[in-house]
């Protein structure tokens, strides 16, 4: 069972309140805690877990494959002409007919409120929210500048997906870094850096087709980028859509797992260990 805890803060607090949450160490895999679908969090980027073991990992899980597919081509053979209607059933998972509009929660039930929004351009705590399937998280992130799809009085507020473009990695091992944090990189700008292994994107420039831009491999596709929505009358913020390239380990972004429902809640966040790239 998970250590972590998810209890929310008292009504109206925006997760001011929450306990901070602790990752457990050792981990192979990016840990995904039990929260509610779009549920915020703190999360600690930890180090990596060590390479042989994660190497076993994934030749154990190639072993898996192979022999899934064995079960899924004796399944073809066996059923003929139904074959191909098999062999996609088995294979292909769920997928939502197009983006939700979702507007986005504390775990509070309050709505988040952009004008009024609690973290800053220099807040090291990661605020996370699954969107648009329940497997795809994505970091809420407050920039320093105007920021491109950024929404609210400044143009600052944007979200991330949360799944590092080269091998899938998730928080606790990527997150991001404020303004300031590594001097000596990125021209001390904000960047999102995966300690899984060293890829690093740029969330105030976009890249040619969406997402925040890569700075550094080995991650060869930009960060894709969650589309938001702010009502400038009722102040009340909302996730539309995403541009760039799937989500890692996604046969596309709207493809791989259960689509979320509305609205989606916010988690309490967690504070982050750091290193710099």
């Amino acid at each position: 069972m998970s250590s972590w805890s998810s209890n929310p803060g008292p009504p109206g607090a925006g997760c001011e309140g929450c306990p901070r949450a602790v990752a457990p160490r050792g981990a192979l895999r990016p840990y995904a805690a039990p929260y509610p679908v779009g549920v915020v969090r703190r999360v600690a980027a930890l180090e990596p877990p060590i390479s042989q073991d994660d190497e076993k990992a994934k030749v154990d899980e190639a072993r898996r494959t192979v022999l899934k597919l064995a079960v899924v081509a004796g399944a073809v053979a066996a059923m003929g002409g139904g074959g191909a209607m098999a062999t996609h059933y088995l294979l292909s998972p769920p997928a939502a007919a197009s983006y939700p509009r979702v507007q986005l929660l504390y775990s509070d039930a309050s709505p988040v409120l952009v004008s009024s929004y609690p973290y800053g351009p220099s807040n090291t705590e990661l605020i996370l929210f699954n969107y648009p399937l329940d497997n795809e998280p994505n970091m809420l992130l407050n920039l320093a500048a105007a920021a491109p799809n950024g929404v609210g009085p400044n143009g600052s507020l944007v979200a991330f997906s949360a799944v590092c473009e080269h091998q899938g990695y998730q928080p606790p091992y990527i997150s991001y870094y404020p303004p300031g944090s590594c001097l000596g990189f990125n021209g001390g700008n904000a960047f999102i850096h995966c300690t899984g292994h060293g890829s690093t994107y740029d969330p105030g420039v976009q890249a040619s087709g969406g997402g925040a831009a890569l700075i550094t491999g080995p991650a060869s596709l930009p960060l894709p980028q969650v589309i938001l929505e702010w009502d400038s009358v009722t102040d009340y913020l909302y996730a539309i859509g995403m541009v760039g390239a799937p989500v890692f380990g996604h046969p596309g972004t709207l493809k791989g797992g259960s689509p979320v429902t509305s609205p989606v809640a916010l988690a309490a966040p967690l504070t982050p260990e750091q290193q710099c790239p």
